[in-house]
């Protein structure tokens, strides 16, 4: 088992009862009656699941139309399930679904987990690791815009991942043709982990193409763990993690996978590394760069302490060679910057957003633009921009591109 971060089922009842909620911000000019359902009270939140037990594990994917459809793991029937809600763009709950939300998974024992990627008819595909057979393996569903369940998936969802040994830590991106790519961490080798992805077609079937039970993008030395998605622009993906080949330190690479089902012959076979500096190198998050290629940024603790470094891997499965080896540093300032989260800025570059403890205190939320240039943006200030400085602390930053070359940013904020 790797001995980095990495996502793993919950195997039981957590402490504290929790529910499933959705908070939004909006800007209305003109459109108050259409926003209505959402509450302009910072403590009150729209409800989207409060049965009885946990939910918890929640992720969200836009539904194309100004709305979201939100996942969870849900403990309602004693062990975990998969279950999906529809929120319109008006914030009310969508009355074609399920009050309370629709199954997605109901098979025996747990099913935790869940990650997300839109189906671009306004329905979604959700993948999530699943023990119905005493192993963790990975399966997926087909939400339909209607509410419904896709019956021309299996019930309880396709069987991505049957492998001997554990199958964890899916991530999930659509294909571009109403399908999706799914990447997971993998132990059929033993102890270790490798990278594995797999294909599945809009029907619901794996595409035949592509090896039974997943195709290996990395089965070096030791484990790899932590992988990210995102799509190549042609029907293949981009897959980056954490890996400690390395024995001592963790690194970051990333490979391809077309379309095909092959491993992209121009990326070297394991993948291709994006930053091998001292120390540890972990918690990667990843976003296109618009051309083929990805921005992957990560924390870094080649200083001593973790700083925010970033890199852009072309299309070609070479390093840009206008970015620093090893990666640009966005933030080296005092102490702690952690958890990184990346968006496009519609440029070719990208916004990055941490939680940093440069004031000896509290976790505070910054924000810093890298340039398609590899540079870091000097109309941003030296080490980011502070976001929220707030008493207490702000951790589990997101960004989301605004859609005009700047960002939003949600956090967790104890203040």
């Amino acid at each position: 088992m790797p001995s980095g971060p990495h996502p793993t089922p919950v195997r039981g009842p957590m402490k504290h009862l929790l529910r499933i909620l959705l908070a939004l911000g909006v800007i209305a000019l003109s459109a108050e009656a259409t926003l209505a359902a959402w509450t302009n009270q910072p403590t009150v939140n729209l409800p989207v699941n409060t049965v009885a037990g946990n939910q918890q594990n929640p992720t969200i994917v836009s539904d194309g139309s100004g709305g979201a459809i939100i996942t969870w793991s849900d403990q309602r029937s004693g062990t975990y399930d998969i279950y999906a809600q529809h929120v319109l763009a008006s914030g009310a709950a969508d009355p074609a679904w399920p009050a309370g939300g629709r199954a997605v998974c109901t098979a025996v024992n747990n099913q935790t987990s869940p990650t997300i990627t839109s189906d671009g008819s306004d329905g979604a595909i959700i993948t999530w690791a699943d023990s119905r057979t005493g192993t963790s393996d990975i399966y997926a569903q087909h939400v339909l815009a209607s509410g419904a369940v896709d019956p021309t998936w299996p019930a309880n969802g396709r069987a991505v991942c049957t492998a001997v040994g554990n199958q964890l830590s899916t991530t999930i991106v659509g294909d571009g043709a109403g399908g999706a790519i799914i990447a997971w961490y993998d132990v059929r080798g033993g102890v270790t982990g490798d990278i594995y992805a797999q294909h599945l077609l809009p029907s619901g079937a794996v595409d035949p193409a592509w090896p039974v039970n997943g195709r290996a993008l990395c089965a070096a030395a030791n484990s790899q763990f932590n992988p990210i998605i995102v799509s190549d622009g042609a029907g293949g993906a981009i897959v980056a993690w954490t890996d400690s080949r390395a024995v001592v330190t963790s690194d970051i690479y990333a490979q391809r996978v077309l379309a095909s089902g092959g491993v992209d012959p121009a990326w070297p076979v394991d993948g291709r590394a994006l930053s091998v500096a001292a120390f540890d190198q972990n918690s990667p998050t990843i976003v296109s760069d618009g051309a083929g290629g990805a921005l992957i940024a990560w924390q870094d603790a080649r200083s001593g302490t973790t700083d925010i470094y970033a890199q852009h891997v072309l299309a070609s499965g070479l390093i840009d060679a206008v970015w620093p080896t090893d990666g640009l540093a966005l933030c080296t300032a005092v102490s702690s910057q952690n958890a990184p989260s990346i968006t496009s800025d519609q440029a070719g570059g990208a916004i990055v957003t941490w939680y940093d403890l440069r004031n000896g205190a509290n976790f505070d939320i910054y924000a810093q633009r890298v340039l398609a240039s590899g540079t870091v943006d000097t109309g941003w200030p030296t080490d980011g921009r502070a976001v929220c400085t707030s008493t207490g602390s702000q951790t589990s930053s997101i960004v989301v591109n605004d859609g005009a070359g700047g960002a939003i940013v949600v956090w967790q904020d104890v203040r």
